[in-house]
């Protein structure tokens, strides 16, 4: 993943542990539990075995400048009063997602306790760096009229872009769809026009690092994501966090596949059975907005992929030992059901028991995933 910033941005408003790094550390655990999960303060000393007058101290503090607020009591499990459970304060600070698509733009802003307030897209046929920069600018302005926030309260923007990073000093070596975009310095552009922060993230990283707060992170801290789009890709969370790798190239699943002897689970693959088998479509838009799970060429494409999906599948739960695999991306959710039935997780049985294997389930955030999970990328770097 890559940063710029070209600008002094940051406000001292949202400096965490301002002057200490140890306090900086602290703060962030302390918003961590309570962004993810409402917690006490009896709670939160356990987990992050800070101690309970440094606790007190710091959560005084970050509820002083608004980041946290109290929400219902909780028992505490001794004698005396319940205590109250620490949770994000939504309005403390925003956050703004962008998805640079194959065939258009997706915006999102996210506050700060993982909410999504906008979400919007429009499609594209011109994506020349010229054209979206100029509708991008139109987004953004609506947007943030429309949610009605505080410029000055936005933490800064993350990009999602399909690609993956080749060196520490370049920019993303984007999709050959994207061919415009391969040579820009995607960050340093956006940080120019927005004067904000900006990280750049590959699409299906950011999609899982959305699903990890608007999905099924509510419920697994550890999984793999594997998205099918125009591409197939995939990204990585582990306790809650997005796995980089060396590169910044953790989880392009689809390196997995050996060329020329198994299909992508893709949507251009599918796009291209479904006019094989004369369904009436023209872009993958137009699949989508009209999709029919009973269309000839389905269960062709999903007996053409079911082995690809298989290797990539039990390959991510030999390696990684995950809780979950989840099907997501912008495939329609009967679809990713109709493959998962058909995937199969490769386990040895030994004794009478099998090795475990993750749950393969479909993702559950209901908005557009590249652009909601570039969203939650600032909040996670800036105060999780």
């Amino acid at each position: 993943m890559r940063t710029s910033y070209s600008y002094k941005l940051l406000s001292p408003y949202f400096v965490l542990g301002k002057g200490n790094k140890l306090f900086q550390e602290q703060e962030r655990l302390i918003n961590r539990e309570a962004f993810f999960s409402a917690a006490s303060q009896r709670e939160i000393i356990a987990k992050t075995k800070i101690p309970q007058q440094t606790i007190s101290r710091l959560v005084k503090s970050l509820m002083e400048r608004n980041a946290l607020s109290q929400s219902s009591k909780s028992p505490s499990g001794s004698r005396g009063q319940p205590g109250f459970l620490l949770t994000a304060n939504s309005d403390f600070a925003y956050s703004i997602g962008i998805a640079i698509l194959m065939d258009g733009l997706a915006l999102a802003i996210m506050d700060y306790s993982g909410s999504v307030v906008y979400n919007n897209r429009i499609n594209l046929s011109d994506v020349t760096v010229e054209n979206m920069m100029s509708h991008l600018t139109t987004m953004m302005d609506n947007a943030i009229d429309h949610s009605d926030i505080k410029r000055e309260k936005i933490l800064g923007i993350g990009v999602g872009i399909s690609g993956y990073f080749t060196d520490q000093d370049s920019g993303i070596n984007t999709h050959s769809n994207l061919n415009d975009w391969a040579s820009v310095n995607i960050a340093q552009l956006l940080t120019e026009q927005f004067k904000l922060p900006v990280w750049v993230e590959n699409d299906a990283k950011a999609a899982a690092a959305g699903e990890g707060i608007d999905g099924v992170g509510k419920t697994f801290s550890n999984f793999v994501y594997l998205f099918i789009s125009t591409a197939f890709g995939g990204g990585i969370i582990a306790k809650n966090d997005i796995m980089h790798g060396t590169h910044g190239n953790a989880g392009e699943v689809g390196d997995i596949l050996p060329p020329k002897r198994y299909i992508h689970p893709n949507l251009e693959n599918l796009r291209q059975i479904l006019i094989a088998n004369d369904v009436e479509i023209s872009t993958i838009d137009d699949m989508l907005t009209n999709f029919d799970i009973h269309w000839p060429g389905i269960n062709e494409w999903v007996y053409r992929v079911q082995d690809a999906l298989s290797l990539v599948a039990t390959a991510s739960a030999a390696i990684l030992d995950t809780q979950a695999i989840v099907i997501g991306g912008h495939i329609p959710r009967e679809l990713a059901e109709l493959l998962i039935k058909n995937t199969e997780v490769y386990t040895q049985h030994r004794r009478d028991s099998a090795r475990l294997v993750p749950n393969l389930i479909t993702a559950q955030s209901q908005h557009e995933p590249v652009s909601i999970g570039a969203a939650s990328i600032p909040i996670r770097e800036l105060c999780l």
